[in-house]
């Protein structure tokens, strides 16, 4: 499939109802439950009060609610702020699409919409693009200001393309990121090195790591009756020629070995992994996302 020309302008994607909801949508979550997702590990528990109509039910504490015969809510002395530190892969394999949007534009409107949300909620935002080493580097800031900078480096067009190396880059930002910092890794995972996961473990050692894997849906299946094709390798630019009929299901196959084997690296580094595909809305697979991670996070 030809590669459509690279479309970034976040900046009215972002005036668009669409885009706002989303934002909307992930503020609204965030700033009422970020504290049992990602700030969990760094609060004081400091005793029990009772339940009120819109408390968050996960901080029930059923145990202690039994023994005192009236629901009781679990608080804590203080929030910690959290850094939260975006990667965002914008290799060749990112100019990719069989939908209405390029992985790369779909994964810079994800970034996009979930900074803005935390940054609204105080916290603080970096973001790294990059490809086979650190494209860009905006450190980790708050306020809705640093949003406008993020925009701009997703809406610069020469930001994208090139080789893939999540070694290289996981080496570079080790020295970088000084402050503690939870890390979101956004890309496809095409063309992984095999000592990929030495560095990811390397860097969950000193940081907390979340994986938010974009694919197409192409790049899961193809279509088993579309008839013969060329495919290209993005890196290297080898081409085969293939049948369809004749290799969707190896194709598939693959694939879904290849996924499982990075979901289970992520488990083994004690990392969490969301999966997207293109053709879905990302709004509420975040939201689910992040009420699982709270359930697993609690005290």
């Amino acid at each position: 499939m030809k590669l459509r020309k690279l479309d970034v302008e976040l900046i009215p994607k972002i005036r668009k109802l669409d885009v706002y909801a989303r934002q909307s949508a992930l503020s609204q979550y965030i700033e009422g439950n970020w504290s049992t997702t990602l700030k969990g590990q760094g609060i004081e528990f400091s005793g029990y009060r009772s339940y009120t109509y819109g408390d968050d039910a996960s901080m029930i504490d059923w145990k202690a609610s039994l023994r005192s015969k009236s629901l009781l809510v679990k608080e804590y002395d203080q929030e910690k702020s959290v850094n939260v530190y975006f990667l965002l892969d914008v290799s060749d394999s990112m100019l990719f699409t069989s939908t209405k949007k390029l992985k790369a534009e779909y994964a810079a409107e994800l970034v996009s919409s979930l900074s803005h949300a935390i940054l609204k909620s105080g916290d603080g935002v970096g973001l790294s693009m990059f490809n086979d080493k650190p494209v860009t580097r905006r450190e980790i800031n708050i306020g809705l200001k640093m949003h406008r900078l993020i925009i701009n480096d997703l809406s610069n067009v020469n930001n994208y393309g090139g080789k893939f190396s999540l070694d290289k880059t996981i080496r570079v930002l080790m020295n970088i990121i000084k402050t503690g910092a939870v890390i979101i890794i956004v890309s496809d995972f095409i063309g992984l090195s095999p000592t990929w996961a030495k560095y990811l473990r390397m860097l969950n050692a000193r940081f907390e790591i979340i994986g938010i894997m974009i694919r197409d849906p192409r790049d899961r299946e193809l279509p088993k009756d579309a008839g013969q094709f060329f495919l290209e390798d993005p890196y290297n630019g080898e081409k085969l020629y293939i049948d369809t009929a004749q290799y969707a299901n190896a194709y598939k196959t693959y694939v879904e070995k290849e996924e499982e084997e990075i979901a289970k690296q992520f488990k083994a580094a004690n990392a969490s992994l969301l999966k997207i595909i293109t053709n879905k809305d990302y709004t509420m697979d975040l939201i689910k996302f992040f009420k699982r991670r709270a359930l697993t996070h609690k005290h």
